[in-house]
């Protein structure tokens, strides 16, 4: 049998905090369509392309952003550029803050264009409630973006600090497949997942520091040389794959089997050896709009990685 190296990527990556993955069952399926909703802390999430077709996800926590008091400067309200200062606690106990340049995510049309907020305020709420940005325009209600959610509006250049304030260490590697892709990670997640919960429940109780995030990600199928598609391996073994290879990557504390793969003997390794299967290459890569994905002590912050993985019976 011919020995071949099989290439799994994990695809784009997708960035939501862990609270809004029960709003994906409502989210938007086509590219190209926008929705917004309600999550249980009131808060409007907007939802824009296509969020049906996730079978790898990672849980990841980030340090929790707070919005440092007068730090606000509206320095262009024509085009919504404003500076803040953030301050995160670091896992030592340290304070760290960082001052950013941001463009107001908010926004309204109108006959002449989009209109940028008129003013824009700082919200301090109760103690553990996220702070907010309160975004005005003139003859309407003010609208808010909690701290955590003004990440994706900071550019790149900034979210890279030297600290790594923005970066997200992943604690736990999942997938949802299914027969033949019929499982999404909208059918496995915020549905009581177990380890979903105990995850959720040290985060809020003693890592009060820390907040959680669910990146999704969306392997493509197998095709041939010509674009068919590949069937002598199924969809099933090849997220079971690309899921097992990742956790034996990344090592993260919350996985507490394939962190051998591929050198455990599993029935996943004997498969892929009856396929043909010789080495994997795996790529994955960070969310574009959010800090780097890093595990502790295992792997450095990157923005993305190809790994090989030799396949031994």
């Amino acid at each position: 049998m011919q020995q071949s190296v099989l290439k799994l990527d994990a695809g784009p990556a997708t960035i939501i905090p862990l609270v809004h993955v029960p709003l994906l069952k409502q989210a938007p399926q086509r590219d190209g369509e926008y929705k917004t909703l309600l999550d249980m802390g009131l808060d409007l999430c907007h939802f824009y392309g296509d969020f049906s077709g996730f079978h790898i996800y990672f849980i990841a926590s980030a340090y929790r952003q707070r919005i440092v008091a007068d730090s606000l400067d509206y320095v262009d309200p024509a085009n919504g550029v404003f500076h803040v200062t953030l301050a995160v606690t670091k896992d030592d106990g340290k304070e760290e803050t960082v001052r950013v340049e941001c463009k107001a995510p908010l926004v309204t049309p109108t006959l002449a264009g989009l209109r940028f907020p008129e003013r824009i305020s700082i919200a301090h709420f109760s103690p553990g409630t996220p702070d907010a940005l309160r975004f005005h325009f003139d003859g309407a209600e003010a609208k808010f973006k909690f701290a955590n959610n003004l990440v994706p509006f900071v550019p790149a250049t900034q979210r890279a600090t030297p600290a790594g304030l923005f970066n997200l260490n992943i604690e736990y590697i999942g997938k949802a497949v299914g027969t033949d892709g019929a499982r999404e990670v909208a059918d496995r997640l915020g549905n009581g997942h177990s380890t979903e919960s105990a995850i959720a429940n040290l985060f809020n109780h003693k890592k009060t520091n820390r907040e959680l995030f669910a990146i999704l990600y969306k392997p493509g199928r197998l095709t041939s040389d010509t674009g068919k598609p590949e069937t002598a391996m199924s969809f099933e073994l090849i997220i079971d794959a690309l899921e097992k290879a990742l956790i034996g990557i990344f090592q993260p504390a919350f996985n507490k089997q394939s962190l051998n793969f591929p050198n455990d003997s599993s029935e996943t390794v004997h498969r892929l050896a009856q396929c043909g299967v010789a080495q994997l290459e795996i790529e994955i890569a960070s969310p574009e709009d959010h800090g780097l994905i890093y595990s502790q002590d295992m792997v450095d912050p990157i923005a993305r990685m190809t790994r090989r993985m030799r396949i031994q019976v």
